[in-house]
């Protein structure tokens, strides 16, 4: 319907300023108004027309809307200060909608401008299950990419493993202990005096761990080992590393590590990537090197303290950064620069989904980039995911790998099902703080917005297999007058313009909120018609089933599968 009010306001302006070549390039924008009493639609082209013709925008609309004929499709139209035009609708037009969405096909907005797109999430470190910390991180990267999929763009999903840091040496170390039957062993040097955690990783996982790769592990001279036992853990690191078959048995633990856990816990919620890349291929394929070099050439790092440093200050950054630490270990700066730009050389966008603990690490890498001459304000994007929340019977859960303390996402999964757990973590803006309750997404009530969602198709599903076709009466819209029955007419005329908009912004939490409304103002219906009477008005089952439409479509963009029918 936009379309067509756009189109009258579009031939008003040609008829009024056609030898005004200014006014054609001034974007014309319809909008829904927030106060019923201000109309359904407003438009502020007169405003900006202002500008350009340097008169009063209240005269500008009053010329415009002396254009455009009040017909069928229009009741009203009315002029606003200070200079809004404000459109109310005819009952005819708003009904038109139900029939369009149900004799076509809903569709998403397509971009013109199509781009090869890199979009990386999760990339948790391999040493552990994930857990419900990273749930987040993981549904909304997943929905970005499926947003963006929509819009026509040409979308690489992938997952980058830390399979070269120190981590990865300090898991190994972990099922080595595991193996010996030393798990509670304590290095002398087992706290890490700068955060006071656990250096090494504890949990049941470690000991799966081990015996999977027991025959890997068994490589290693077990009184070697145990000589090393009562010495900083950093001794029983660099005996392993000098180890001729270490970087066999690291790479068994690692993909023992994806193969095992990480990819089942991603399809636990229907997670699958298009690329997995191993921090460790920097090394080997010699980029990581020719980065540094590069770096070197331009004259933007610098040796101190035995340290490769990167200039950050010199671009307005509170100090340098450190690329390659004294004793020869790269820093995830280093690395994360060598791999952004191998993806600069093979994508024009390139989009990072990470936790919004890093906000000062993505300025960081941001600058880095920028001063190796990339476009990182058109090409680079950082989104931060603020963090999730859970409470199970009014406790916060645990998140903590490293102490071995932590909910499993496929504990998750199996307590409130994969579509709930995708429907909760994108129900609210990523920039925002999320909580939910585990128990409220369990319940099977309006208090859990998923499962009224679900509910309602389940319903009129079975409504409208027990409906006898002959017991329909003739369609009348004229008869639609009660208040549920205006205001289910109102979000169906509003789904459309959702739809794009949650698109083209990637904001799923516009699907999740518009969805729940959806289903309330249809329960609420249901309880107040008579549809499961001897004879059914047409109309009441045009609009279900324009309902039930609706909410197959918005669950199908979110990857949500519907109810099974009761």
């Amino acid at each position: 319907m936009n379309k067509k009010i756009n189109l009258k306001i579009a031939e008003a302006l040609k008829s009024l300023y056609s030898t005004e070549d200014k006014v054609k390039d001034v974007l014309i924008e319809l909008n829904r108004t927030s106060d019923k009493s201000h109309g359904d639609l407003y438009t502020n082209i007169a405003m900006k027309l202002a500008k350009v013709l340097r008169n009063n925008p209240l005269i500008i609309a009053k010329e415009i809307i002396n254009q455009i004929k009040i017909d069928g499709d229009i009741e009203k139209i009315e002029v606003a200060p200070p200079g809004y035009i404000n459109f109310t609708l005819s009952k005819i037009n708003k009904y038109e909608e139900i029939n369009n969405i149900l004799n076509s096909e809903l569709t998403c907005p397509k971009e013109k401008n199509i781009k090869k797109i890199h979009v990386e999430y999760v990339s948790a470190n391999p040493t552990g299950p994930l857990h419900i910390g990273h749930g987040r991180g993981m549904i909304v990267g997943d929905t970005t990419a499926r947003f963006l999929s929509y819009q026509g763009h040409s979308v690489k999903k992938e997952y980058y493993v830390n399979d070269a840091g120190r981590q990865i040496d300090l898991l190994l170390v972990s099922t080595i202990l595991s193996h010996l039957k030393k798990n509670d062993h304590v290095f002398s040097d087992e706290k890490d005096s700068s955060e006071g955690r656990l250096v090494t990783y504890k949990g049941g996982y470690i000991n799966d761990v081990a015996l999977i790769i027991k025959n890997d592990l068994k490589k290693i001279n077990d009184q070697e080992v145990y000589d090393l036992l009562d010495k900083p853990i950093d001794f029983l690191i660099s005996f392993l590393k000098n180890h001729q078959d270490y970087l066999d048995i690291r790479k068994s633990l690692v993909n023992t590590m994806i193969n095992n856990y990480i990819k089942k816990d991603l399809a636990s919620v229907d997670i699958t990537f298009d690329s997995w890349f191993n921090e460790s291929a920097l090394y080997q394929s010699g980029l990581l090197q020719h980065v540094l070099d590069d770096i070197d050439k331009k004259g933007l790092s610098y040796t101190k303290d035995g340290a490769l440093w990167f200039r950050n200050s010199n671009f307005g950054e509170d100090k340098d950064r450190v690329l390659i630490k004294n004793n020869g270990d790269m820093t995830y700066f280093a690395t994360d620069i060598a791999y952004h730009v191998n993806k600069f050389e093979h994508f024009d966008l390139l989009i990072d989904i990470w936790g919004a603990d890093h906000h000062d690490y993505a300025t960081r890498l941001k600058t880095a980039l920028k001063a190796l001459g990339y476009d990182i304000n058109n090409r680079l994007q950082i989104h931060l995911v603020q963090f999730a929340n859970l409470l199970k019977s009014g406790q916060s859960i645990s998140m903590s790998t490293r102490s071995g303390e932590f909910y499993p996402i496929q504990d998750l999964v199996k307590e409130i099902g994969s579509d709930a757990t995708r429907f909760f973590y994108i129900s609210k803006k990523k920039e925002q703080h999320l909580e939910f309750d585990v128990d409220t997404a369990i319940e099977k009530n309006k208090n859990n917005p998923i499962y009224y969602i679900q509910y309602a198709h389940a319903r009129i599903t079975k409504l409208l297999n027990d409906l006898n076709e002959s017991s329909i009466l003739k369609e009348n819209f004229d008869n639609l007058d009660s208040k549920n029955e205006q205001d289910i007419i109102e979000l169906i005329n509003k789904y459309q313009e959702t739809i794009n908009k949650a698109i083209i912004e990637v904001r799923p939490d516009m699907i999740t909120n518009y969805l729940y409304k959806l289903a309330q103002v249809f329960h609420s219906y249901y309880a107040e018609s008579k549809i499961l009477s001897s004879s059914v008005k047409g109309e009441k089952i045009k609009i279900i089933r324009c309902i039930d439409k609706i909410i197959l479509n918005g669950l199908n963009i979110l990857d949500i599968k519907p109810m099974d029918i009761m």
